[in-house]
Order: C-alpha cells, then sequence, then structure tokens
C-alpha cells in the first residue's frame, strides 16, 4: 500500500493531481471541518494558480488513490466539459474476494457478465442507475428498471457504467468516466466480487491490513493550456 499521507504528484497554474491516502475525506463535509484532502492542498500548495481550487471528482473515504483539483475557473470549465464529453478517464485497482451465489438485501439479480478476458479495448461492462439504500443511506444498490423506484440517480439520463479492463487473479482493473458513490464498490459487489475489507458491500472478508483494497491508481485528460494528453499514474497493489 502506499503511505498514509497525502502528497502531491504534479501541479501546473492549472490543476493538481494530488494522493489522498485512506481514512481522509476529499472536501469538508461542513464549512468548518479541517483535514480534509483539498485543505490540505491549499496549505501545501506551491504552484500560484487563481486561488480557486475545486475539487474534479472525489473518493470515498476509506478509497485511496489520485485526484484531480483544478486551480481556476478557466481550467474547471475546461475539466467539466472533457467530464461531459467522456474525455477524462479515472483507472482503478481492486482486490475483490468471491462471494458465491448470494447476494446482500437490496440487490437485483447480477448482471450477465462473463468473467475472464476484457481489454481496454474490449472491457466487460456493468450497468445500472443506482438509488440509496440502508439506514442513513450510507449505501446505494445498483437498479436496471427506473419504473420500480421513484428516487434515482441516472448518469445524464443513462446508466452508470463500470468497465473491467484487466483481471490478474483476483486483482481487477476498472475504468470509469462519470461516477457515483460508491459506484465501483456497489458494482464489483453486484458480480460476486466484492472488495476486500469493504466495511459497507459484504461479504465482510477482512485481510490483516484492514484497509479497503480500493486504489485511484490512474488518470487521463487533455491538459487545459496545451491541449496535448496527460496520463499520471502510480504503482499498483
Amino acid at each position: 500500500m502506499e503511505n498514509n499521507a497525502p502528497y502531491i504528484l504534479d501541479e501546473t497554474e492549472d490543476f493538481a493531481v494530488v494522493f489522498k491516502p485512506p481514512g481522509m475525506h476529499s472536501a469538508p463535509l461542513q464549512q468548518k471541518d479541517g483535514g480534509s484532502l483539498l485543505e490540505w492542498y491549499r496549505t501545501e500548495s506551491s504552484v500560484s494558480g487563481g486561488g480557486q481550487y475545486d475539487l474534479m471528482h472525489r473518493l470515498d473515504f476509506e478509497t485511496h488513490g489520485l485526484v484531480l483539483i483544478a486551480k481556476n475557473l478557466k481550467s474547471y470549465g475546461f475539466f467539466k466539459n472533457l467530464q461531459d464529453r467522456g474525455e477524462f478517464v479515472k483507472e482503478y485497482s481492486a482486490v475483490c474476494v468471491s462471494a458465491g451465489d448470494s447476494l446482500p438485501a437490496g440487490f437485483p439479480p447480477p448482471p450477465s457478465l462473463t468473467i475472464g478476458g476484457p481489454s481496454p479495448e474490449k472491457p466487460l461492462i456493468i450497468m445500472s442507475y443506482f438509488r440509496p439504500y440502508g439506514p442513513g443511506r450510507k449505501q446505494v444498490r445498483p437498479v436496471t428498471d427506473e419504473k420500480k423506484h421513484r428516487e434515482l440517480a441516472k448518469d445524464r439520463g443513462g446508466f452508470y457504467r463500470t468497465e473491467i479492463i484487466y483481471l490478474n487473479g483476483d486483482l481487477f482493473t476498472v475504468r470509469i468516466k462519470r461516477g457515483f458513490r460508491h459506484q465501483i464498490r456497489c458494482h464489483l459487489c453486484w458480480i460476486g466480487k466484492p472488495i476486500q475489507n469493504d466495511p459497507l458491500y459484504p461479504p465482510a472478508i477482512k485481510h490483516e491490513s484492514n484497509l479497503l483494497a480500493l486504489r485511484a491508481r490512474a488518470l487521463f485528460f487533455k491538459d487545459p493550456s496545451t491541449g496535448e494528453r496527460r496520463e499520471y499514474r502510480i504503482e499498483n497493489f
């Protein structure tokens, strides 16, 4: 695993790519909260920008990995357009466990998905809407029939997509272009491959590290100043 402290992988006048450790919020939950990644970056940045720092995406509290921060209104608008066009790609690695045929309560029947042989060119795709679930709405559940539930989260009116691009034993590599809260965690649990040490999406099979084995390991996007393709990666598990 990576160390448990945040660090700046790269930064320009327009953006920063920052590592978020597990057990840290991406942004303050309330205006006066302290200790989030965004607040940490505001005090640590050494490259001047517009002073308008905005997260372009967030990671769950338990998830660790790379986060993109826009540093001015121009770059924020640029990245937002990339997201809307599906041109901002996030890649994750996850160590999964086998859950057998049983699914936690609230999940619909699993999708028809053959595990084996995916690639970036021919990914295995998991698709659904989402709905809040459980006490305090702390979890989500996939939904395939929009008529069954009144409260649904949709991706620009359609399904959210999780693309499995690589498999190596229990190590899954997935990509998303736009994401919803717990999307990867929920989708992998749905196909019977929950992530190791996940406290919300059982079975509760624990590893000695006790850390959620989900890493945001790569980001792909265009540079807002040059238009060149940027790619940032950290090591896999």
